[in-house]
């Protein structure tokens, strides 16, 4: 049986890769395109290429019903969608990004659907081989796993883009997805046994509707549709700021995947640890009001205010919240999860998630552009105090619903 060094490795090893594209395309793709002359409106339409992160609970069943006994439930489809994740990309280097937009937009569409189910699968091995007192430090570690990966697949590429030319930066971000499979390769996964073996003979689409059939479930979904709706929103206009306000690839790439990285990678270790001392409703209702108030920072930045002392602090303070509040979300989650459908459980409550996100990050080009950039952040402000306070609100005045039993659990991992 694995230990819990091994299992964190692998864990943080993989959540890092699957952030490589998504920091790619929600960081570094904006900025080069507004930089190449596409206009706010276009450039909002890459937030339209999460979608296969918002629909993956879709095929999540299938992902908890076929496995290999043999190389591991989760590991057997890690290992060839991540080889598969390398190859897109190695395809996408062989695209002009400022004549081949359809293409490019055709293969990032791929690449994110790659990735989403890899994450399927790795959720699902999350879920069943960390215990209910690791859940708090493991999703610190498996956020902050995702803000490295910003680093790279958003800062770095950008400094590469710029000083090597997309082929080059494309080649790195490949070679960079590689080397997660050595570590998954050697990792022996525990056998995945079930407490229904009934349902471990079939697609178990029934998963879903069990979930929302629990109690407390509307108010959950609509906490997790909300509770990142607004710090997203402004996030994807930030970089497009920037170019306007006369900052380079080069300064928005240390700015932004690599200043603001490290800070949400502060946060959500620093989340991630005070979720146990704080309590699990506690830690989600307190880091949502921080990640609400830290939102309203960006109007000093639509105002012109974009001088380092002012710039820094607005951004890795935002950064911070950001990474406290998804390490309580993510941790909440995973109480939601059920082991006998990891997979198909943590999926859900992943793309009830990116509901909010994905519709803002796809509005906000046109909200930027009709309301300017200060109405905006005003808008996004707003939002992410609604559900900062439907969280306060609701979560610290009701009972939530009840996690799955810890010691089930536990006889589950062996």
């Amino acid at each position: 049986m694995s230990t819990t060094r091994q299992r964190l490795t692998l864990i943080a090893a993989l959540y890092v890769s699957q952030a490589i594209p998504l920091g790619f395309f929600v960081v570094a793709l904006p900025a080069i395109l507004r930089a190449q002359g596409l206009g706010l409106e276009r450039v909002g339409l890459l937030g339209a290429l999460a979608l296969p992160w918002l629909v993956k609970f879709l095929w999540a069943p299938l992902v908890d019903r076929f496995g290999s006994r043999r190389r591991g439930h989760y590991r057997s489809w890690i290992l060839p969608l991540q080889s598969l994740s390398v190859l897109t990309v190695l395809a996408l280097s062989g695209l002009d990004p400022s004549s081949g937009l359809p293409w490019l937009l055709i293969a990032g569409a791929l690449f994110m659907l790659l990735s989403a189910t890899q994450d399927v699968a790795t959720d699902g091995l999350a879920v069943r081989s960390l215990d209910y007192a690791e859940r708090g430090p493991g999703n610190g570690i498996q956020v902050g796993g995702y803000y490295v990966g910003q680093i790279l697949g958003g800062g770095l590429m950008l400094v590469l883009f710029e000083r090597f030319g997309w082929g080059a930066a494309l080649l790195v971000m490949a070679g960079l997805l590689a080397l997660p499979l050595a570590p998954a390769w050697r990792f022996r996964e525990p056998a995945h046994r079930r407490r229904d073996p009934a349902r471990a003979q079939k697609v178990d689409f029934g998963a879903m509707r069990r979930f929302f059939a629990r109690p407390g479930a509307g108010v959950w979904v609509l906490t997790l549709v909300l509770y990142r709706a607004g710090d997203a929103m402004a996030l994807t206009m930030v970089n497009p700021l920037l170019v306007d306000r006369g900052l380079t690839l080069a300064q928005i790439g240390f700015l932004m995947g690599l200043v603001v990285s490290l800070a949400a990678l502060a946060g959500s270790i620093a989340g991630g640890a005070l979720v146990a001392s704080l309590g699990r409703k506690t830690s989600l209702a307190l880091f949502g009001l921080l990640q609400a108030a830290s939102t309203c920072g960006y109007l000093l930045l639509a105002a012109g205010r974009v001088e380092p002392l002012v710039l820094y602090p607005v951004v890795s303070a935002a950064a911070f919240a950001g990474g406290m509040a998804t390490a309580a979300l993510y941790t909440n989650m995973m109480d939601r999860s059920d082991p006998d459908t990891a997979a198909t459980d943590f999926s859900l409550q992943q793309s009830l998630c990116a509901v909010g996100p994905l519709l803002g990050s796809t509005l906000s080009g046109v909200s930027a552009a009709r309301l300017g950039y200060g109405g905006h952040f005003v808008l996004c402000a707003a939002v992410a105090s609604a559900g900062a306070a439907l969280v306060a609100w609701r979560l610290t005045a009701s009972t939530a619903a009840p996690r799955l039993d810890a010691a089930v659990l536990g006889d589950l991992q062996g």
